[in-house]
């Protein structure tokens, strides 16, 4: 008796070969160059948000919110850059 194989696409999904099989849909892993893109603009929210609630300049706390950015920055476009 062989196994059937299910159908899948590039990106894997995997789709059912039966109407009532379970069905797995799910992207790809985070890679870091995603957790890279998603902590830059979260430390200038955080640097907005601690100039927003506390008596600190807003200027300054942006600033200080970039200067914690930019090694992130730095890593992934020169250190590391992607291939």
């Amino acid at each position: 008796m062989s196994q059937r194989q299910p159908s899948s696409d590039g990106f894997g999904i995997v789709r059912p070969t039966r109407p009532d099989e379970e069905q797995y849909v799910g992207g790809p892993p985070l890679s870091r160059y995603d957790l890279l893109l998603a902590a830059i603009p979260l430390g200038l929210l955080v640097g907005w948000i601690v100039g927003r609630f506390t008596g600190a300049p807003l200027w300054a706390t942006l600033a200080a919110g970039a200067l914690v950015v930019l090694p992130l920055l730095a890593d992934g476009l020169a250190v590391n850059p992607p291939q």
